[in-house]
């Protein structure tokens, strides 16, 4: 099943997060050594000046990445998670949705990862992530779709969540972002089942 309608805000953000990354390239001069002044100063998610006051970096830091792995690996999930969410929550609710997922992971990570520069987009898509997993706990997936894609959801968590374990990954800003999204995505459902509805009888929604 691949939406074709509605895939509006996915393609913005993608070029945001490219945007903030050239000009992080700009900055240090190449792409693959990010000193952590220039990160600071475009808005890394960073604890001690959070606490100064600077909360703004809970949401510049969703869109800056540390490198052009981090980039890809971000911008790949987010292209093919939008491509089916955005549709089904509309992409006014969609944005708002990846913002909030966004942002908790921005807290999560202030309040369980403190005195560590931590920035990109993994807690907005987890909470993507999220979104789909309320998905398939819900009756809108057939029976046998949402064992096989719920193994399969599974297993890339587990593998992120295992990589965080021995990498310096920031596992508080994706448990916050997953977990915003499961909650929002239940809160949601009667409004996806209404729009999917929409989107079958308008035959906008399957090729």
């Amino acid at each position: 099943m691949k939406f074709r309608t509605g895939f509006r805000v996915t393609p913005v953000l993608l070029s945001l997060n490219l945007l903030m990354f050239l000009a992080v390239v700009v900055l240090n001069g190449n792409f693959s050594q990010f000193s952590a002044q220039s990160l600071l100063a475009l808005g890394a998610n960073y604890s001690n000046f959070v606490a100064q006051g600077e909360w703004w970096r809970f949401f510049s830091s969703i869109f800056l990445h540390l490198g052009l792995m981090h980039l890809v690996f971000n911008s790949a999930s987010l292209f093919v998670l939008g491509r089916f969410i955005e549709p089904l929550l509309g992409s006014a609710l969609f944005l708002l949705v990846y913002l909030a997922c966004g942002l908790a992971g921005s807290f999560a990570s202030y309040l369980f990862n403190p005195g560590v520069i931590s920035a990109g987009a993994s807690g907005a898509i987890f909470g993507l992530f999220g979104i789909f997993v309320a998905v398939l706990l819900s009756n809108i997936v057939r029976p046998d779709l949402r064992k096989e894609w719920l193994k399969s959801i599974g297993a890339v968590l587990a593998i992120n969540l295992g990589l965080g374990l021995f990498l310096p990954i920031d596992n508080s800003a994706h448990l916050g972002g997953l977990a915003c999204g499961v909650l929002m995505g239940l809160l949601l459902l009667p409004w996806m089942r209404s729009r999917l509805r929409r989107l079958l009888n308008n035959d906008l929604t399957l090729r």
